[in-house]
């Protein structure tokens, strides 16, 4: 079949077409997206779609095709120096996007997870002696980013964000449910909670195999008083997936990463 690709708007993309089929309908869409990743790694993302009917037929491997040499155009015209990777991803059960990211070179570099906790006692986890607990500020943004700084020094694939940033997300969150706990002047760790999700859960490297992301987890859950879900990194470098293992959480779905040097 006889495609035609044609420049679109597509909010969030700094590069977007769609692919129409002959009878003028969309069949696909491509998006390109890019951002610098803290290790300095410039990513460019590619994202896309074709609808069921008219897969198997060559259309997102031209779609891919025409992404990677959108970003190879941006790349030249921005005059980026840093090492430049492509990005796509791929869900359980996309097994066509799988096979295509694969056969263009593109290497799974890690995997997301979503996780999911029935409503169900909460198991009882004491505050490590040393530790005070009260509810978040917005003026602990700073504390807050100079933790995750800390918690998460020398691992790839990570974009923290800026203190501007975290004072403006805890300006507009029920910070009721933001709960830090202190070692005398100290933050020394966080637990955020948004509707039924857990945001994030943090220990500073200096507080940490004490038991206080497990008291933190416990007293965010027992808060949230249902079912809760969580994303977190499926291979667990740090830990958090066996921490939530052990509370009830079990994974739901698995989102999957894939990487490739731009050519």
């Amino acid at each position: 079949m006889d495609y035609v690709l044609r420049p679109a708007r597509r909010d969030g993309a700094e590069w977007s077409l769609v692919a129409e089929a002959p009878d003028g309908t969309v069949a696909g869409w491509a998006a390109l997206r890019s951002w610098t990743e803290d290790d300095g790694v410039h990513l460019y993302l590619t994202q896309g779609e074709v609808r069921p009917s008219d897969r198997r037929r060559g259309l997102g491997g031209r779609l891919l095709d025409a992404t990677e040499t959108a970003a190879a155009r941006l790349v030249a015209e921005r005059g980026v120096t840093a090492t430049v990777m492509l990005g796509g991803n791929a869900d359980d059960g996309q097994d066509d996007r799988m096979a295509l990211l694969a056969g263009r070179g593109y290497r799974r570099t890690f995997t997301m997870v979503w996780m999911w906790r029935e409503a169900s006692p909460v198991p009882r986890r004491p505050m490590p002696a040393g530790f005070e607990v009260r509810t978040a500020t917005v003026d602990d943004a700073g504390a807050w980013r100079r933790l995750a700084e800390r918690a998460w020094a020398g691992r790839p694939f990570i974009v923290l964000p800026s203190e501007e940033r975290l004072r403006s997300w805890l300006e507009r969150s029920d910070r009721a449910s933001f709960l830090v706990a202190t070692a005398g002047e100290r933050v020394a760790g966080f637990v955020a909670v948004s509707g039924d999700e857990i945001e994030d859960v943090a220990v500073d490297p200096d507080f940490q195999r004490r038991g206080l992301a497990s008291a933190l987890l416990a007293r965010a859950l027992e808060r949230l008083g249902g079912p809760a879900r969580l994303r977190t990194e499926g291979h667990d470098p740090a830990g958090a997936r066996s921490l939530y293992e052990r509370f009830g959480f079990r994974v739901v779905s698995r989102h999957h990463r894939y990487r490739k040097p731009l050519a």
